[in-house]
């Protein structure tokens, strides 16, 4: 009897002490099946912007940064890093660590430097926060100026070729792009004349008589149109400015082109989803907020909202027509 009761306790020893097993591994399991959960952000923020100090880029770089560091409760660096067309800054983002860390002011130059000989980024290199705003592309005339309309420009050059002059802000410019686009659908010529100081140097050449017309950015044009020192032909972009609603795009005139520009910002490829999401939900705020939509328009900026993933594929199709263009008018940064 004795050693049926040894037995029996022997046996409900292994039973408990498999049974505690079990439920140790299954705790174990529901463990393992939990991801661990991100502190993003635990410290502060670089943000890169390729090109100079100063610039239309560089104040939405800034206003970007203060916004999110409210939102995200770390400090965001502003650091310039201008060279080679946004080569320089361009490539410094797309090569950091992939760690929400690192983010950058992308402008539409990524879709240019690539062909231009410049860099080696293409949008591709990028996952998008979100986009920043947008700038029409205008052909500016002094005031006083005998044309009143795109038709009355193409006309003079269609009677005097060769004889108008315009300038733009240097060699494969997305304003530069625009126009070629036009000028082609148009068939007319205009002599270009490219200015390493970039649109304030072609505005100032226009304003002196050395140039006839200029391309210019809403941005760089809003004060001279508002001050009635300019007259706008036309926008270059595809589609009408909220800022200059009245004046017409080439496209609706006949000469099919998109010489606007526009700005995002983005962290490199291979960053963790997770991370993106925080800073994706970030930015959305900023944007959407209406002191920061004001601040937009007051600089010259129309808004621009568009989903990151839906952004990539754009910025690919405008990269994919600017290295054609490129290609076909043979510019080069050399």
């Amino acid at each position: 009897m004795k050693k049926m009761k040894r037995v029996v306790a022997m046996l409900l020893a292994v039973v408990m002490v498999f049974g505690l097993a079990a439920c140790g591994s299954k705790k174990s399991g529901d463990d393992s099946g939990k991801e661990e959960k991100s502190n993003y952000p635990e410290k502060q923020i670089t943000l890169i912007c390729p090109l100079a100090a100063g610039g239309g880029s560089d104040t939405i770089s800034r206003l970007f940064a203060a916004a999110m560091e409210k939102e995200l409760g770390v400090s965001v660096v502003v650091e310039n890093k201008p060279g080679a067309g946004a080569g320089v800054g361009l490539e410094a983002i797309a090569s950091s660590n992939p760690d929400g860390y690192t983010i950058g002011y992308i402008p539409a130059e990524v879709t240019t430097v690539e062909a231009m000989g410049n860099a080696t980024v293409t949008p591709e290199d990028f996952e998008y926060i979100c986009t920043a705003m947008k700038i029409s592309a205008l052909i500016c005339v002094p005031a006083d100026s005998e044309w009143d309309s795109l038709d009355d420009l193409i006309a003079a050059a269609k009677e005097n070729p060769g004889s108008i002059t315009i300038g733009t802000a240097g060699v494969g410019n997305a304003y530069e792009l625009g126009l070629r686009s036009m000028l082609e659908a148009a068939g007319i010529e205009l002599n270009i004349v490219n200015f390493s100081g970039g649109t304030a140097e072609a505005i100032t050449a226009m304003m002196g008589g050395n140039v006839q017309c200029c391309t210019a950015g809403t941005a760089e044009a809003i004060s001279y149109v508002n001050s009635g020192e300019f007259k706008v032909l036309c926008n270059l972009s595809s589609e009408p400015s909220e800022l200059l609603p009245d004046v017409p795009t080439a496209t609706e005139l006949g000469y099919e082109c998109n010489g606007g520009s526009w700005g995002a910002f983005a962290v490199p490829a291979g960053t963790p989803d997770d991370v993106i999401e925080v800073l994706r939900k970030a930015g959305e705020k900023v944007m959407n907020a209406d002191d920061f939509k004001k601040t937009l328009s007051e600089k010259g900026f129309d808004e621009y909202h568009v989903d990151g993933a839906e952004f990539k594929k754009d910025a690919m199709e405008m990269y994919k027509t600017n290295s054609d263009i490129i290609k076909e008018f043979n510019l080069s940064a050399n």
